[in-house]
């Protein structure tokens, strides 16, 4: 006849093994969710904060000025376009004295002059804001919306992470180990009286 302490161990050390496994097993889900959950969430933690810095070097001095300096120069090319001197002198009657027409030409090159210096002093002004309201302003917008799609992405990567650490959990289970050692533990008790 069978020794029943002998399949009471044996079933409860089968029993032990099979739980051990899937535990392992579980254990190993878990883990690789885990890492696989890390690095798409730093790969999302760089990306977001690649935007963030770029906007952020904009406002570095060499970089703030370069770029205020393009659209100051673009304004007073446009202001100085638009309110240019006449090319020509005014006509003057034959036989005036020279004077006249050597003031009237000193009068245009000062009117010019005058001009190109309000133009620039406006430009000036107005590089500044002009650069912020069209250029860094959007930045900082595409930087934001870039920060907030990295933080519901990374969210959802949550989200993720809990299904599959609940599935591992799952998987540590395992009804033949607990049948063999609920068998083997009658077994043995059995096999102990006898």
């Amino acid at each position: 006849m069978c020794n029943p302490l002998a399949i009471g161990i044996a079933a409860t050390a089968g029993g032990t093994y099979l739980k051990n496994q899937a535990a392992n097993k579980a254990d190993r889900m878990a883990g690789s969710a885990v890492d696989e959950f890390g690095k798409k969430n730093l790969a999302l933690e760089n990306e977001g904060r690649a935007a963030v810095d770029n906007t952020t070097s904009m406002f570095d001095q060499n970089n703030f000025g370069a770029g205020q300096g393009e659209t100051t120069n673009r304004l007073a090319a446009l202001f100085n376009d638009t309110t240019n001197s006449p090319s020509k002198t005014l006509p003057i009657a034959d036989g005036s004295p020279a004077i006249i027409a050597d003031t009237i030409a000193s009068e245009i090159a000062n009117a010019a002059a005058f001009n190109k210096q309000q133009n620039n002093a406006m430009a000036d002004l107005q590089g500044f804001g002009t650069y912020l309201a069209n250029t860094i302003n959007p930045a900082m917008n595409r930087s934001a919306e870039t920060g907030q799609m990295v933080g519901n992405m990374m969210a959802g990567n949550a989200n993720v992470l809990n299904a599959q650490l609940r599935n591992a959990k799952n998987q540590a289970h395992s009804p033949l180990g607990d049948v063999l050692q609920m068998a083997g533990s009658v077994g043995t008790g059995y096999g102990l009286k006898a």
